[in-house]
């Protein structure tokens, strides 16, 4: 397989729960994205974003991480301010939004019902977030947003959370001098 296939997969349904309920928010929205939300930006950034899962108007809709929701507002102008970005506002896929040396992932590829994956949903996608992690050069850093991306994020690098404690602002040494944060 191909290095995009292995980090996403736009067809996705290993998850019954998650695919049922993209079906019923494409019944209701039917000009939304409702797929996996690929990564997006430099596939071999130093820096990735790792968040939850897609938003139901945000991500979900756009079919791009953090793009048309609150969150997202914050996150692309942060971007911006910091040289990561190529312009502070996203309109949706297609605005020429470029992201350089920074991609932006999450720990689930689709929309979970009340943004609430289960457990066996986050192990069935980790394997594309390890995947996409493997890209990244040795010296990168992760921002985890959250416990959950957190959490993620550590077991695809094949680490135990509990050897790594969830703390806001915490730093994490991982294999190839890479940082949690």
């Amino acid at each position: 397989a191909t290095p995009e296939a292995a980090t996403y997969d736009e067809n996705c349904r290993r998850c019954g729960r998650l695919a049922s309920f993209l079906d019923t928010v494409r019944a209701r929205h039917a000009d939304y994205w409702c797929r996996p939300v690929p990564p997006f930006g430099d596939d071999a950034a130093p820096l990735v974003i790792v968040g939850l899962a897609p938003g139901m108007h945000g991500a979900n809709a756009s079919g791009r991480p953090f793009t048309g929701d609150h969150a997202g507002i914050l996150l692309y102008q942060t971007l911006f301010d910091y040289g990561y970005a190529n312009m502070p506002v996203v309109n949706g896929r297609g605005d020429g939004m470029q992201l350089m040396g920074c991609r932006i992932t999450n720990a689930v590829k689709c929309l979970p019902p009340d943004n609430k994956p289960t457990p066996a949903e986050m192990r069935t996608c980790n394997a594309f977030l390890a995947a996409d992690l493997r890209s990244m050069p040795d010296g990168g850093a992760i921002l985890a947003l959250g416990r959950i991306a957190h959490e993620a994020t550590l077991r695809a690098f094949g680490k135990k959370p509990s050897a790594f404690s969830f703390a806001h602002g915490a730093l994490h040494r991982l294999e190839g001098d890479r940082l949690l944060v």
